[in-house]
């Protein structure tokens, strides 16, 4: 085989980036406001980062820039990323008759992948020695450094099909099942596993519309007759499939986005269309080999439940759930999900939440009105870029009265956005972390790998998250259910709308999405919140909604206020409107007043007051 040499300009970040949300597929551009690539372009460029990071949906970002022609000519890494690689595998194992340009992928790890910041945007030279299958990998700078690597996407896979009934060879029953297979290997082989495991449920993301390539990937595995071996759920996809024609969804958005759906529906999956499969009623358990997509899903299964999941790739998540296994590495592994970092948050909880509990609890309006709520998602999105890729052990929210489960869903969602690894422990709050001396031998495993968390760094990210504020306090949309509401939330909101007898402002729209099963469950509570003028929608979730109606057109004045740590990140980028991020309080006072709150008894005030909503709770069973 000729050997490969790729020539091009360096795009270096010691930042990972999530693909989706991070990157645009019809040019390449870095749309993700937050990081230091904004506003850069990767197509033909040699893209170095840590890792990718945040959303398990980066894989179809991948596949749509191979088959535009918009992506990188190999990206470098320190990390093996296979989220990224899958994007890559399913264009070469489904798509590869189309002469699309597929990026050399390798990992080089930390010590050389230092080496790549010396050289900033100066010319690279990646060549590939004269290996007959391409794997062995001579990256050159300028003649000055060079590091041997391997290309991930010619890794020759040794794992095999064992049926772990009978110890046969598992036959493929399709040629379906025949990719599917081949996918799941070759991943299997770039994360370093060598034996593949059972699972006992699957949740899809690949479910959403963003190109015409995750479309034909789908179709194509109905018409090789695949079908799935597991109880497979499914992630909110792009439009609500029962009333986008009466929201004026363009119907050729909505045609794209069901027709995805239907394929996956054909395919075996439930129809669950949920961002918060953990909120369903057959939620996994302590243990559990599990194989969930959506990042959301996979950190709160991981951390709150104890089932064991990687941060699966769209389309790699199908292909597992046809074959019903995945591969035995990372957090599936015990030894895998040991915290490598310790995160302390102890001083800050002590100092600036909890001096205020008791008056807090005596007045309900002042429970709402701290804001409280705002602080799981900011340091959920704090914890994450803290992590720099490591299992963090989160200390000091264990002195708080309660953290409810709404609590760490916000705190999953915002830490999915900028941290890679699927999995968090919480001092005696998550299942993995709890008593003495479990922590103590945790805190000792971990080393000088310790971060304290100051107020000016919770500050930081608050007003990160919080990037339209320069445009003013005028809102014209409020976004609520990112991840999908829960009953509770549901309660919470009415609440908050009950504290005063105000309508809600003809000029705001208020939209909640929400699955199926929890407004069947919710009974007349989704009525009570329609009445109010908040319009609820099913089996789509903010990150997908990326177009008017629903999404105000683009000019100055739109601004979007949202409750969503994971929302507020990603929105800015999705949306190219200004995203305001605050608490559900102000959300409800923005959609009664037109107006994002003033700071007095809002926005930061729970740097200096505390409680939780399920204080709120705790005042209702009193009453």
């Amino acid at each position: 085989m000729i050997p490969i040499t790729i020539t091009g300009k360096v795009l270096y970040s010691d930042v990972g980036i999530s693909f989706w949300g991070g990157i645009d597929p019809l040019n390449g551009n870095v749309i993700d406001q937050t990081h230091p690539l904004h506003g850069k372009c990767i197509k033909d460029a040699i893209l170095c980062i840590p890792s990718g990071r945040g959303s398990c949906t980066g894989s179809q970002v991948m596949l749509e820039l191979c088959l535009n022609g918009n992506g990188p000519q190999a990206i470098i890494l320190r990390d093996v990323d296979a989220i990224l690689c899958t994007g890559a595998v399913i264009a070469e194992e489904f798509f590869n008759d189309e002469n699309i340009s597929i990026p050399m992928i390798c990992a080089v790890g930390e010590e050389r992948f230092s080496q790549l910041q010396q050289n900033g945007e100066e010319e690279v030279t990646i060549s590939i020695e004269s290996n007959q299958d391409n794997e062995d990998v001579v990256i050159r700078i300028n003649c000055k450094h060079e590091i041997c690597s391997k290309n991930l996407l010619a890794m020759k896979s040794i794992l095999s099909f064992i049926d772990g009934c009978d110890g046969e060879a598992q036959q493929p029953k399709s040629q379906a099942e025949k990719l599917a297979q081949r996918v799941v290997q070759r991943i299997g082989c770039i994360s370093g596993a060598t034996e593949l495991i059972p699972i006992t449920s699957a949740h899809i993301d690949a479910v959403t519309y963003i190109g015409q390539g995750g479309l034909r990937f789908a179709q194509r595995l109905v018409e090789l007759d695949g079908k799935v071996k597991v109880p497979t759920t499914l992630n909110s996809q792009s439009t609500d499939r029962r009333r986008w024609e009466q929201l004026g969804i363009d119907k050729t958005l909505a045609t794209n986005a069901n027709s995805v759906g239907d394929a996956y529906l054909e395919l075996g999956c439930a129809m669950s269309f949920t961002c918060a499969p953990y909120l369903l009623p057959n939620k996994p358990s302590k243990g559990d080999n599990i194989m969930w997509g959506e990042s959301n899903a996979v950190v709160f299964s991981n951390s709150v439940l104890g089932a064991r999941t990687e941060k699966y790739a769209d389309y790699f998540d199908i292909c597992a759930a046809i074959v019903g296994l995945v591969p035995n590495t990372g957090v599936h592994q015990t030894e895998n999900r040991k915290p490598s970092i310790v995160i302390d948050a102890t001083d800050f909880i002590e100092e600036h939440l909890l001096p205020q509990i008791h008056a807090d609890m005596v007045d309900e309006k002042c429970v709402y009105k701290s804001g409280i709520d705002s602080f799981f998602p900011a340091m959920g999105w704090l914890s994450g870029n803290l992590s720099d890729g490591r299992i963090p052990l989160i200390l000091g929210f264990d002195l708080l009265p309660s953290v409810s489960r709404d609590n760490l869903k916000a705190f999953c969602a915002a830490y999915g956005t900028t941290g890679s690894s699927p999995l968090f422990h919480m001092a005696n709050i998550t299942p993995e972390a709890m008593g003495d001396n479990v922590i103590n031998d945790m805190i000792q495993a971990c080393g000088d790998k310790r971060v304290q968390v100051s107020k000016e760094d919770v500050v930081k990210a608050y007003t990160t998250l919080d990037s339209g504020k320069q445009s003013g306090d005028d809102i014209s949309l409020v976004a609520l259910g990112n991840p999908h509401l829960s009953v509770e939330e549901m309660k919470d909101l009415i609440d908050i709308i009950s504290l005063d007898d105000r309508p809600k402002n003809e000029s705001v729209k208020v939209i909640a999405t929400l699955g199926r099963h929890i407004q069947s469950e919710a009974g007349l509570l989704g009525k009570r919140l329609e009445e109010f003028g908040v319009t609820l929608l099913n089996d789509t979730c903010w990150c997908m909604l990326l177009h008017p109606p629903i999404i105000p057109s683009t000019n100055p004045s739109a601004k979007i206020l949202t409750n969503s740590g994971k929302y507020a990140h990603y929105g800015p980028g999705l949306t190219n409107c200004n995203i305001r991020f605050g608490s559900m309080y102000q959300c409800i006072e923005a959609a009664k007043s037109g107006r994002m709150g003033s700071n007095k008894g809002a926005g930061m005030s729970w740097l200096r007051h505390f409680s939780t909503h399920t204080l709120i709770r705790h005042i209702r069973k009193i009453r």
